[in-house]
């Protein structure tokens, strides 16, 4: 394993760590109903209550109708397949069972936890349980992954960074999107972004060690 590998490798695993940790003491934190997790979800929802309007609130239905873990799935399905005509084994795979991983992940712990919506909320019909947001985990994974995956793609330094900062900008809206119209606490959307992280980043970390002969699978899909 080269240097740049381990280098990689360390980075994920810090993240991994962090995430896991972070998650964990949300979880602890909400599921033990402790009292001092309040303040932070009350003086975040006080924040945005000052600058709601109908026009910004109209924008912000359409991210969250964008973002939502079906529309996300799907579009993942499509650029799968792209990577599949690229003949990218490998990434494939790994993009696949991030995304999946995601998507398991935040439905057993929904139903697992069973904690309550906020009452006050700006979207309808709202049947599923609050933590963790699954708009903010399955956003999460799926431009953390996407950028991963698409990474190589751009020659250029200047597209690659193109790429980072719209996949930042994009999970950073569908996750505002969700805490803005009261469809999850503020702290629902930590998790969820915490659990995107950590399913994509323990993902490639799995991928990376186990089945770290990238080219040796490209080499055999191009053989076929």
């Amino acid at each position: 394993m080269n240097l740049s590998r381990v280098i990689k490798n360390m980075w994920f695993l810090l993240v991994c760590i962090f995430s896991g940790l972070t998650l964990l003491v949300i979880t602890t934190g909400v599921q033990s109903g402790a009292g001092e997790l309040t303040p932070f979800n009350n003086a975040v929802e006080t924040a945005i209550s000052h600058f709601r309007t109908p026009l910004l609130t109209t924008i912000m239905l359409f991210i969250t109708n964008a973002g939502s873990p079906l529309v996300l799935s799907a579009i993942a399905i499509g650029l799968a397949i792209l990577l599949v005509l690229h003949r990218d084994t490998y990434d494939t795979l790994l993009y696949m069972v991030s995304i999946t991983l995601s998507i398991v992940s935040f439905i057993m712990m929904k139903n697992f936890l069973g904690i309550p919506r906020p009452v006050y909320s700006l979207v309808e019909q709202l049947s599923s349980w609050s933590y963790p947001s699954g708009h903010a985990t399955v956003a999460t994974a799926f431009f953390f992954v996407t950028g991963y995956s698409f990474f190589s793609w751009p020659k250029t330094w200047s597209v690659k960074i193109s790429l980072v900062t719209l996949c930042l900008i994009g999970a950073g809206l569908v996750c505002f999107s969700r805490v803005y119209l009261g469809a999850h606490f503020a702290l629902d959307v930590l998790a969820g972004i915490s659990l995107g992280l950590l399913s994509v980043s323990f993902t490639i970390l799995v991928f990376n060690i186990f089945l770290s002969e990238r080219e040796w699978w490209r080499r055999k899909v191009r053989s076929l």
